[in-house]
C-alpha cells in the first residue's frame, strides 16, 4: 500500500469510533426520611425523550439517551421520599390529591473522553432544574441542580460501557443530590412551613 493510501486509511479508522448508549432503568430507591406528604410529578416529552448527540472531532458521533430512564428514575426516587406520589397529566388539572407538583427538567448535558482529557476517565455532568407548583398549578419556585459521574476506561470492555457507566453514576448522583438537599431549598422550605408548619 502506498503512503497516500495508508494515510487516507488511518484517517478513516480515526474517524470511526463514537458511542450510542441509553442509561440503564432500574435505579436504588433511597432510604431517607419520607417528608409526610403526596407529590405529583409531571414528566414531560422533552425529558421523556431526552437525548444528546454531539460529534468530536476525529471519534464520530456520540450519542447519550437519557430520556427512557427518567420516569423509572423519579418512580425510585420519590417513592423513596414521600408517603405517597404519582405521576400526573398536566401541570393545571385535577390534581387535589397531591399537596405539590414537582417539575423536572434537563438544562444541559456534558461529557468528556479520556482522549479528551488525557486522564484515565469518562465523565459524565447532567444539569436538572426542578420547578415546585401547588396543587392548583401555580409556580411556588425551582432551583438548579448538577450531577456528575465518572467511569474509569479500564473497568468496561468499551467506550460505550465506560460512557454509559458514567451516564448511569451521573443520574443516581442527582438522586443522591436531590434527597438529601431538598428540604433545605428555600422554596421547598416555604412551601413545607405553609403544609406542615415546618419541618
Amino acid at each position: 500500500m502506498s503512503i497516500r493510501g495508508l494515510t487516507l486509511l488511518v484517517l478513516l479508522l480515526a474517524g470511526c469510533g463514537g458511542a450510542k448508549v441509553a442509561v440503564p432503568t432500574d435505579f436504588p430507591v433511597p432510604v431517607v426520611d419520607k417528608v409526610p406528604l403526596p407529590i405529583g410529578i409531571y414528566i414531560d416529552e422533552n425529558l421523556s425523550s431526552y437525548t444528546h448527540t454531539e460529534t468530536l472531532e476525529g471519534r464520530g458521533e456520540w450519542q447519550i439517551e437519557l430520556g427512557s430512564a427518567q420516569r423509572p428514575m423519579f418512580q425510585s426516587l420519590l417513592e423513596g421520599m414521600f408517603y405517597g406520589h404519582r405521576f400526573v397529566d398536566q401541570v393545571v388539572g385535577d390534581n387535589q390529591d397531591v399537596a405539590a407538583i414537582l417539575v423536572p427538567s434537563i438544562e444541559e448535558l456534558q461529557f468528556s473522553t479520556p482522549q479528551q482529557t488525557r486522564s484515565e476517565y469518562y465523565e459524565v455532568w447532567i444539569r436538572y432544574q426542578f420547578k415546585l407548583y401547588d396543587n392548583r398549578g401555580v409556580l411556588l419556585g425551582e432551583w438548579p441542580l448538577t450531577a456528575y459521574g465518572k467511569s474509569h476506561k479500564q473497568n468496561h470492555g468499551s467506550s460505550s460501557t465506560s460512557l454509559q457507566e458514567a451516564a448511569l453514576i451521573a443520574c443516581r448522583d442527582a438522586m443522591a443530590f436531590f434527597s438529601l438537599q431538598f428540604r433545605s431549598v428555600p422554596v421547598v422550605k416555604d412551601w413545607l412551613a405553609g403544609q406542615l408548619g415546618g419541618i
